[in-house]
């Protein structure tokens, strides 16, 4: 997290976080905690009450893009690639639920080397679009390791999972693990916990960032020189050639939520 006097940013994974640490790396009242912290991790509610309490977003296409991207490059770096080619069986990584039994059995069959091998060129529309469809596909989702495996609900997005799990308190979203309720409910409830009440778009990053320096009175300093991910302006065009059409429907309706609350356009509906 990024922590100042009045604000705090939290840093959703693949959003251009890296960036604003970089940035902000240069405040001496400004604290930096570990990277990608949310404040179920470090507890500290008292955050909770500062003014602004910032989020990050992006284009659902270019963020499951950069995702795989930044894991080919870095492998076991990547959090989601140790996940997806390891098998986890901790007891501790359990969620006991309708989904428990399952996601055991797949743990042990699990073709780790299968799934390596996904990651072996970031140039490959191929691998990028077995890789989408694994971690959108409800049939998949146990191979990917993490808390997202044990979610029941079929229409309901890795993307969305990381965004609540970045922006809402743990035991406000853990209601997600529950089979008895309506999806619609569920992301209605769980909106309604949000924490962050503004929101700095990948896609627009430099030019929200210097309007919240500028509101708030802060010395804009240096940025000209930080690197910022090359995969954060993606032409429309570009994604839907890297896309296959069955994933792009696949994205367009499991990530549902984040188009709609920020107004996000869906490609399929418009005309190139």
């Amino acid at each position: 997290m990024i922590i100042g006097k009045n604000f705090f940013i939290v840093e959703m994974p693949k959003a251009g976080s890296s960036f604003l640490r970089n940035y902000f790396k240069q405040y001496e009242n400004i604290e930096l905690t570990i990277h990608h912290e949310t404040i179920s991790n470090n507890k500290r509610l008292e955050l909770l009450k500062l003014k602004q309490r910032i989020g990050l977003i992006r284009n659902p296409y270019s963020w499951y893009i950069s995702l795989w991207n930044w894991s080919c490059k870095n492998k076991k770096a990547s959090p989601l690639y140790s996940d997806l080619v390891s098998r986890r069986l901790k007891f501790k990584r359990l969620i006991f639920n309708s989904r428990t039994l399952k996601y055991i059995i797949d743990q042990i069959s699990k073709d780790t080397k299968n799934l390596e091998n996904l990651f072996l060129n970031p140039k490959s529309k191929k691998n990028f679009n077995k890789f989408v469809n694994i971690m959108l596909n409800l049939k998949f989702r146990n191979l990917v390791s993490s808390d997202y495996s044990f979610i029941p609900h079929k229409n309901f997005g890795y993307m969305t999972f990381v965004f609540f799990s970045h922006h809402v308190l743990k035991k406000d979203y853990e209601v997600l693990f529950e089979s008895n309720k309506k999806l619609e409910d569920v992301i209605n409830f769980i909106d309604s916990k949000i924490y962050t009440n503004f929101y700095f778009k990948t896609e627009k990053l430099n030019e929200d960032l210097k309007g919240f320096l500028n509101k708030n009175k802060i010395k804009i300093k240096n940025y000209k020189n930080i690197d910022k991910n090359k995969t954060i302006k993606i032409s429309n065009k570009i994604l839907l050639n890297f896309y296959s059409k069955r994933n792009l429907d696949l994205i367009e309706k499991k990530e549902a939520f984040i188009f709609r609350k920020f107004n996000y356009k869906k490609l399929s509906k418009l005309k190139i």
